[in-house]
């Protein structure tokens, strides 16, 4: 396709290779590629609308330019005169041998959920040490890679450029195969922080009016997602997804709220004092020597008996 201007996107060919992007570049694209999966195609503007605010116009066009370069996004001719985006089909990589290709046909139709060794030989029906010769070479060639999945100590194959499903590596949260309790906690109280803070402005901000003080405090899953990578609170990087899987361990924990429309907002801090956290026992210097029948006792106790009259 020649370089020129469609749909609002700038083609123009560049000599860089994809190894050079930056992680923030790798993320844009791992979303756009998302958002257009989802949809199956998308135009332009619908993109620009679902990512507005979290990145900006030159980002998001260096971005669909990559993905145009490297062959993961075609642009075809919508129906009412518009460009639609959507991912190319891509063209599997053949091998010398009948085996070879068989192998690799099994791993790609496995997609990012991988496929295990027992799998690739029931469905190619090649002997156990004829297909694990295979695998070696293939992951030599970088055609294939395996993925070590979490739980459990198999590994399962999948094509070299693909990105392993979460339910193989658990995602972002865990480290050697073992959740980090310690990164979701500490996520957890940089989002309850971001969200008292809006509460506490709303609140300054809107003293006379309760209804308006509710509705702006809260804030949507992307813009907290779009803070915690503004604050580089994570080695790693962090979808809106993940980010919404801190927030309902938030939730549970009652930090924080959530409405229908899928909008967080900080909890009501204060709690009602407990009858048995005003009991005089708790504070009394002689608790440890009150006994029924003794001469300290709750029987002779005036402040127990004022506390129970209360």
């Amino acid at each position: 396709m020649k370089a020129g201007s469609m749909g609002g996107i700038k083609l123009e060919p560049k000599e860089e290779s994809s190894s050079s992007h930056s992680d923030s570049d790798q993320q844009l694209d791992r979303e756009i590629i998302t958002l257009i999966e989802q949809n199956e195609s998308m135009s332009n503007e619908e993109l620009m609308k679902l990512t507005e605010g979290y990145y900006t116009t030159d980002q998001r066009v260096a971005a669909v330019n990559r993905l145009l370069q490297t062959g993961k996004l075609e642009i075809i001719n919508g129906l009412r005169g518009n460009f639609i985006l959507r991912l190319k089909k891509q063209q599997g990589v053949r091998f010398g041998t009948a085996e070879e290709q068989a192998v690799y046909e099994a791993i790609a139709d496995a997609n990012s959920t991988g496929i295990w060794i027992r799998d690739i030989r029931e469905r190619t029906g090649l002997p156990q040490a004829q297909l694990t010769r295979l695998l070696k070479s293939m992951e030599k060639q970088k055609a294939i890679k395996s993925v070590k999945t979490v739980g459990n100590t198999r590994k399962c194959y999948m094509l070299f450029d693909i990105e392993p499903d979460e339910s193989l590596t658990g995602g972002a949260f865990f480290s050697d195969q073992q959740i980090d309790s310690q990164f979701v906690e500490m996520l957890v109280q940089v989002c309850t922080g971001m969200l008292k803070a809006r509460r506490k402005m709303a609140e300054e901000r809107h003293s006379g009016d309760v209804l308006v003080q509710r509705d702006v405090s809260f804030i949507r899953s992307e813009e907290i997602a779009a803070y915690i990578r503004s604050k580089g609170v994570s080695k790693v990087e962090l979808s809106v997804t993940d980010i919404e899987s801190v927030l309902n361990v938030a939730v549970l924990d009652g930090l924080i709220e959530k409405r229908p429309d899928g909008a967080y907002r900080a909890a009501n801090v204060s709690r009602a004092t407990t009858a048995l956290a005003c009991s005089p026992c708790i504070h009394c210097p002689l608790t440890a020597e009150c006994r029924p029948g003794r001469v300290v006792s709750p029987e002779t106790c005036e402040y127990f008996q004022s506390w129970l009259d209360f």
